[in-house]
Formats: C-alpha cells, sequence, structure tokens
C-alpha cells in the first residue's frame, strides 16, 4: 500500500493514527499541495488532488480518510479494531467520526480562518461559541467514556484527537474536566505519539527551509 498524504493536515492525521493502530506495511508518500511542483506531479496520479490518497493496488485508489480506515480495518487482521463488529456499537463510532469531520473540523477551520484574516470580532466570537458547544458534547460524552465511544479505542478517536491537536495551542484543554483526562492518555497512546513526532519533525524541516530562504 501507499499513501500520500501531508503531516500536518488533520485528515492525513487521522489516517495515519489508524495505520498505526493496524500495526499496517505502507509506503509512506509526503505531498505538499502548495508547492507546484509537487501538486502537478500528485495530480498525475490523482486529479482531484485531495490527501489523504491511499494506492492499494493498480487503478485502486481511496481518497477519505474514513473510507480508508475502514478499508484497512475490514482487510488487516492485526493490531486494533477500529470499526466494532457490533452493528449498534458501530454506529456510533461511525456517527463521532462524522460529528469530528463535518462538524468539529470545519468549525475549527472556519475559526482559525477568521482569526488570520482578523474579522469582525463578534464574527469570531459566534464561531469560538459554535466550536465550543461541540467541544463540549464530546466532553459530556467522555464522562462516561474511557475513549469516544466507550473502553476501545475506534475510529472515532482517529478522528478527534487531530481536532484536539490544533487546539492545543489555543485552549486550555486541560480545564475539561473530560477531555483533559483523554488529552493526557491519548497523546500517551503510541499510535497518537507517533504521528506528533512526524508532526513536529515536519515543523522544524519547513523551519529549517524557510531560514535558509532568507539567508
Amino acid at each position: 500500500m501507499d499513501l500520500y498524504y501531508h503531516p500536518l493536515a488533520r485528515q492525513s492525521q487521522k489516517t495515519l493514527i489508524a495505520l498505526y493502530e493496524k500495526q499496517a506495511s505502507f509506503s509512506p508518500h509526503i505531498i505538499d499541495l502548495s508547492d507546484a511542483f509537487s501538486r502537478r506531479s500528485f495530480q498525475q496520479l490523482n486529479a482531484a488532488s485531495k490527501l489523504p490518497l491511499l494506492h492499494v493496488r493498480a487503478k485502486e485508489f481511496f481518497n477519505d480518510a474514513s473510507i480508508i480506515i475502514e478499508y484497512i480495518d475490514n482487510y488487516i487482521s492485526s493490531g486494533t479494531q477500529l470499526i466494532p463488529i457490533d452493528k449498534t456499537q458501530a454506529l456510533y463510532v461511525r456517527l463521532y467520526d462524522r460529528l469530528s469531520d463535518n462538524q468539529l473540523d470545519k468549525e475549527i477551520e472556519a475559526w482559525q480562518e477568521a482569526i488570520s484574516t482578523s474579522c469582525n470580532q463578534i464574527h469570531i466570537k459566534r464561531l469560538e461559541r459554535a466550536m465550543l458547544a461541540s467541544l463540549a458534547l464530546f466532553d459530556q460524552r467522555l464522562a462516561s467514556n474511557h475513549w469516544v465511544c466507550g473502553e476501545s479505542f475506534s475510529l472515532a478517536d482517529c478522528a478527534f484527537i487531530p481536532c484536539l491537536k490544533t487546539l492545543e495551542s489555543r485552549l486550555q484543554l486541560l480545564d475539561y474536566e473530560h477531555i483533559g483526562r483523554y488529552w493526557i492518555q491519548a497523546k500517551l497512546r503510541g499510535s497518537v505519539s507517533q504521528v506528533f513526532e512526524e508532526m513536529e519533525l515536519t515543523k522544524a524541516t519547513l523551519g529549517q527551509s524557510e531560514q535558509l530562504m532568507h539567508t
């Protein structure tokens, strides 16, 4: 398997956590879509230019993080079962995966964009309230669950953790009674710490590149 991704993109982080949980063997390919050459090369493989992209075999590609994770969970028996066999439990896992991707992730993106473009403060606060309401929903959920959907690490955690990582420097996550506990245990998990280490290495490499450009 070949994975095309970027370590600083949340959907790529979500996919990497799952691959490491499954102890999957894959060839990593970092794609920087902001670089014209890298983007053109990737477009020859995938016209949609969407990351992450999993290349399984000749002409078989998946470029949605949740679908990638469902695929590897079905076909790789090792490691963590990320989508429960029980249909009701699986439904809740998929629900909170969707809430992370389609609600919280988009709220984070809108909030960050509003801050970076110096939007009206009232608009920023409105976006922030929506995002915090979603976090409160997860905090309530974690009051009775070790991980997002029970005692076992799942697809829902793969989606939620990258969102928390983005917010770590902007919010006091430990002020949340249940998210705070969850965040501490998440960072100690092998698959998560491995993804975070790759993120830091990428940031350091980018920083060095920027320094060279200005010397």
